[in-house]
C-alpha cells in the first residue's frame, strides 16, 4: 500500500495579503528556517491592484473561477487569464498589477523559493486524464472542482474529493495517472 497525506478544507489557514488588500487561504507550505520554500494558497481577488513583493521566489498563479484577469509586469508583458486553469508564470519581484474583466475572482497560487526548489505543474486544462513521472521530491495534487481520481503506479486508485489537497512522496510510486473534471497537479523538486 502506497502512503500519501490528504489535507481537507478545514485544515487550511486563513492570513492577510502581506499589502493589507485581502487575504489568503493557505493550503500547505514548507518552512526552512525563517521563511518557507513553497507555498500552495488560494485567494479572492475582489479589486484591481498591485501583487505583494515576493522577491527571491518563483509564481504561478492560475484562474480557479470567475471571468478572469489581466496581469502586467514594469516591463508592459501581458497576462490574460479568461478561462479555468489559464496561468501566468512570473518572478515573486517583479512589479505585478493586476486588472479585473468583470468582477471578483478566485486563483490558486503556487510559490517556490528559487534557491531551494523549482516546480513542474500540471492541470486538467491540458488534458482531463493524465500520466505524469514522478522525477521529483513531492507531488502535490489540488481537486478542484468535482472528484480527481489519482492511481499511482498502475495499481492503487483513490478519489480525492472536491478542494482536497494530495502530498505524496514520488520515492513511493514512480508514476501517477490523475484524472477528473479540475485538478492541478504540482512536482517539486528540491535543488
Amino acid at each position: 500500500m502506497i502512503e500519501f497525506n490528504i489535507t481537507k478544507p478545514e485544515d487550511f489557514i486563513t492570513m492577510p495579503w502581506r499589502n493589507g488588500l485581502g487575504s489568503t487561504i493557505e493550503l500547505v507550505k514548507r518552512w526552512s528556517g525563517d521563511s518557507f520554500q513553497w507555498r500552495l494558497s488560494m485567494a479572492d481577488v475582489t479589486q484591481d491592484g498591485a501583487f505583494s513583493d515576493f522577491s527571491g521566489y518563483d509564481r504561478c498563479l492560475l484562474l480557479m473561477h470567475g471571468k478572469g484577469l489581466t496581469l502586467t509586469d514594469q516591463a508592459g508583458q501581458q497576462w490574460c487569464l479568461s478561462e479555468t486553469l489559464d496561468a501566468a508564470h512570473f518572478k515573486g519581484e517583479d512589479l505585478i498589477d493586476a486588472c479585473l474583466h468583470d468582477g471578483p475572482i478566485l486563483d490558486f497560487n503556487l510559490m517556490t523559493r528559487r534557491k531551494d526548489c523549482r516546480a513542474k505543474v500540471f492541470t486538467s486544462q491540458q488534458e482531463k486524464g493524465q500520466n505524469i513521472d514522478l522525477n521529483g521530491d513531492l507531488f502535490l495534487l489540488f481537486s478542484m472542482q468535482g472528484h480527481t481520481f489519482v492511481q499511482l503506479n498502475q495499481t492503487q486508485e483513490t478519489q480525492l474529493e472536491e478542494q482536497h489537497l494530495l502530498q505524496l512522496s514520488p520515492n513511493a510510486a514512480d508514476a501517477c495517472y490523475c484524472s477528473g473534471e479540475a485538478w492541478i497537479g504540482i512536482l517539486i523538486s528540491y535543488l
